[in-house]
């Protein structure tokens, strides 16, 4: 790999000391005229790792299979293997970025125990040059991010639509200290602008003026023009959004705004292959938006070829990470992550069989609606002794995985359900249900009509063309709205987590302080084979209806 200068652009502070190290130096030899030359780049693209660090099992989907990754590997994903092939084609390069798009932390059990520390030393020994600023990386704080980065970082953080400066809280200074805008990057003559757009749709009150995050948010489409004219300034041939807005809105912007030659994303968990390119509407440039996966599934690889300024052309190569695909493992990564195996091994043994699956048992609702695990939560959570609620709901995403045919181990259900959420109870009128659940049926209506909550001791028609929850049955009787109605849910959107404000205001929460993971792993070890007789089954209680 050829060496590489860094120069950084915009108003953020240098970087941070403890990764001088890894920053390289401006090269000594001449820079290379490329004027009229075909320039080729080679861009390694990661993204929302979830903190799969360690190989883990589970069934790929239809759409896995068909971008390569097979079905009956020993195991799925690592760090250390998207080491190996990231730092494999890189030396197999010339002029070369390892690009991540965020959300490196929250999903496995080594993020729970250690809090970022592993994600942060794994991705800067993989050789990472900058990621985006994503929504979960402030799952344990806006502290906690400045202190894994600062003690372990060796990449560089970008949020250009993220303003710390204006804020009195004490992180935020912090912040500001970590984080970059935008960063060129000298690569033998051809320089490169990278512009961080970081997540607004994931964080709760983020939009607020005094949001707890002390961010003040800074609107893309005046940032991106103004970070691009001064990179474009400092003599960037070319200019990339690395970005954790999803694929919409990293489509819209490609169409929109013309300072961008490319897009590197995430979020939405999708892999796309070829990438998709859009046409901007204001000067017909073709713009390529690259999509490479989530959970460490995929490795994405884009070639670019680079003349006078315009990306005259790309090809693109996705890598599917299993067992069977990737035989070997970094040595400096799995080093590192040994160290972190072991004392989990001693302290969680994720290998304990907790229960079996007759089938996989799926956190989407195969209709749109309930869900097998979804249903199992619910029921769980309001069943749970000492919580014996008449309802219970729970957001969908909290559940973030299948559990697979066979054993099930401690392992895979921290995948599933990896956050520390908490039971929370509240008194709810009749009323306030009615608003509960036509919010749900307005959130889901803006995601194809697939349920964002899942429930217990509720049926009800989800009816997403009008936005509104129908036919509500309470424990088999019509919702009265004069009633009362005790429910159980989990802590995260009891705060207005998702935008849940209606429960966020209630004044009757009581946090339990039980873990719902732990709720759910009692409810598999009682029943121990699922279904079975138990509720994790689809049974309609929430009827999609567009």
């Amino acid at each position: 790999m050829r060496a590489l200068s860094v120069l950084v652009v915009g108003t953020a502070t240098a970087l941070l000391t403890a990764c001088d190290q890894f920053v390289p130096m401006p090269n000594s030899t001449d820079i290379p005229a490329l004027a009229g030359q075909d320039v080729r780049l080679t861009i390694m693209h990661t993204s929302d790792i979830h903190s799969r660090l360690l190989p883990y099992t589970f069934d790929p989907s239809f759409t896995d299979n068909g971008l390569g990754l097979a079905d009956g590997s020993t195991n799925y994903g690592g760090l250390a293997r998207m080491a190996h092939v990231i730092k494999r084609e890189r030396a197999d390069a010339g002029r070369s970025l390892h690009l991540d798009s965020g959300d490196c932390f929250q999903g496995a059990v080594i993020f729970n125990e250690f809090q970022g520390e592993a994600e942060v030393r794994g991705m800067t020994a993989t050789g990472l040059d900058a990621a985006v600023i994503a929504n979960h990386e402030f799952d344990s704080g806006a502290h906690n991010l400045y202190a894994q980065m600062s003690a372990y970082g060796g990449y560089s953080l970008l949020a250009a639509n993220y303003d710390f400066e204006t804020s009195t809280e004490p992180w935020a200074s912090q912040l500001e200290s970590i984080s970059l805008p935008s960063q060129l990057f000298e690569l033998d003559g051809l320089r490169v602008g990278v512009i961080g757009l970081a997540n607004l749709s994931s964080l709760n009150s983020i939009h607020d003026e005094d949001n707890s995050l002390g961010i003040t948010v800074r609107d893309e489409y005046e940032v991106i023009p103004q970070e691009a004219g001064l990179l474009r300034a400092q003599g960037a041939d070319i200019v990339i959004a690395v970005s954790h807005m999803g694929l919409d809105d990293d489509l819209e912007l490609a169409a929109e705004l013309d300072e961008l030659d490319l897009i590197i994303g995430g979020h939405h968990h999708v892999a796309i292959d070829p990438p998709l390119v859009v046409t901007n509407r204001h000067t017909g440039k073709r713009v390529p938006v690259v999509h490479s996966g989530a959970f460490a599934k995929f490795v994405g690889r884009l070639d670019i070829v680079v003349r006078d300024g315009e990306i005259m052309s790309h090809d693109y190569t996705l890598f599917p990470i299993s067992s069977d695909t990737v035989a070997q493992e970094d040595a400096e990564v799995a080093n590192i992550l040994e160290e972190y195996q072991e004392a989990l091994d001693q302290k969680y043994r994720l290998d304990q069989v907790i229960g079996t699956a007759e089938g996989n048992l799926t956190r989407y609702g195969s209709l749109g609606g309930d869900s097998m695990l979804g249903n199992c939560a619910a029921e769980s959570m309001r069943a749970y002794p000492g919580v014996e609620t008449e309802i219970a709901l729970t957001n969908t995403l909290g559940i973030r995985a299948d559990i697979g045919e066979g054993e099930i181990t401690v392992d895979e259900l921290f995948n599933s359900m990896p956050f520390d959420n908490t039971i929370t109870t509240m008194f709810l009128s009749g009323r306030e249900v009615q608003e509960l659940l036509d919010y749900v049926a307005y959130r889901s209506s803006e995601r194809g009509c697939n349920s964002q909550a899942q429930v217990a001791g509720i049926r009800f028609t989800m009816n997403c063309a009008d936005r509104i929850a129908e036919d509500i049955l309470i424990n088999g009787v019509p919702l009265n709205l004069d009633g009362t109605y005790e429910l159980a849910t989990n802590n995260y959107i009891a705060h207005g987590g998702s935008g849940f404000s209606m429960l966020e205001r209630n004044t009757t929460q009581f946090d339990t302080g039980v873990s719902i993971r732990d709720v759910v792993r009692a409810y598999i070890t009682d029943h121990y084979t699922l279904p079975g007789e138990s509720d994790c089954v689809e049974d309609g209680r929430i009827k999609p209806v567009n």
